[in-house]
């Protein structure tokens, strides 16, 4: 009794051989593209929406006089 056999490049390839190779390739692929993302930058404080630089530059002023009170 012959079993089925694929031909891939004119090599005979058995279906579970072909099978665990599809597998194999497309988890190190995964695992490779996972690996190789830089996780995004977090800002290091909300955006300030000010209305005039003066009022940036205050709000900026206050949360670093909070940050000295810790």
């Amino acid at each position: 009794m012959a079993g089925a056999v694929y031909h891939v490049f004119g090599r005979a390839v058995k279906p579970h051989q072909l099978s665990i190779a599809t597998l194999g390739s497309t988890a190190a692929l995964v695992i490779g593209l996972n690996l190789t993302k830089k996780p995004a930058e977090k800002p290091t404080s909300p955006p300030i929406n000010a209305a005039s630089p003066e009022e940036e530059d205050f709000v900026k002023d206050f949360m670093k006089s909070l940050e000295e009170k810790k």
